[in-house]
């Protein structure tokens, strides 16, 4: 009886992770989701393997995302425009929304070639966004990398702006 209880709960923990929007509130649930399955790797006589699934399901892993969690205090967008950039106030709601601090770099301060390019520029100075004004379509293109979970919630913010389009670049793998 208490296995199927268990496994219920799992059930339930596992839909409430899919749904919750809550980073942090997320890796809580999933603390919680490793504690109800060592417990069910107890009662089905894995002691060893309950302990280890405490030790880093309960505890390790969400440790680390919370430490990653913190480590994005910037929202990095790249100039890559001699055209003035008209929504900087979108930018600045949105990381007041974040509780992000917004940094601006203007592509002519970036010597390096490669790190004007989005592969090059993601790489090696964590840039979120890179925008470029179209002359022709008389809009701004803002690229980012598909991977970065804040330009979804950016882009919801975008959505009915006529003159800002969103492109998700493809993540590639690097060799160093």
């Amino acid at each position: 009886m208490i296995k199927i209880a268990l496994m219920l709960l799992l059930l339930v923990i596992t839909t409430v992770i899919v749904i919750e929007k809550n980073n942090k509130r997320v890796i809580v649930y999933f603390s919680v989701f490793s504690l109800i399955a060592a417990s069910l790797y107890f009662y089905n006589d894995a002691p060893d393997v309950a302990l280890a699934e405490i030790a880093v399901g309960s505890a390790f892993i969400p440790l680390i995302f919370l430490i990653t969690i913190s480590k994005q205090q910037t929202f990095t967008v790249m100039m890559n425009t001699d055209k003035e950039f008209i929504y900087e106030d979108l930018l600045v709601e949105f990381c007041k929304n974040e509780n992000l601090k917004l940094k601006l770099i203007n592509a002519k301060d970036v010597f390096d070639d490669e790190a004007k390019s989005i592969h090059g520029a993601f790489r090696r100075q964590d840039i979120d966004i890179i925008v470029d004004y179209n002359k022709k379509k008389k809009r701004y293109d803002m690229t980012c990398k598909e991977s970065n979970v804040m330009i979804e919630r950016f882009e919801k913010m975008t959505q009915k702006i006529h003159g800002i389009r969103i492109i998700r670049t493809v993540d590639e793998e690097t060799i160093d």
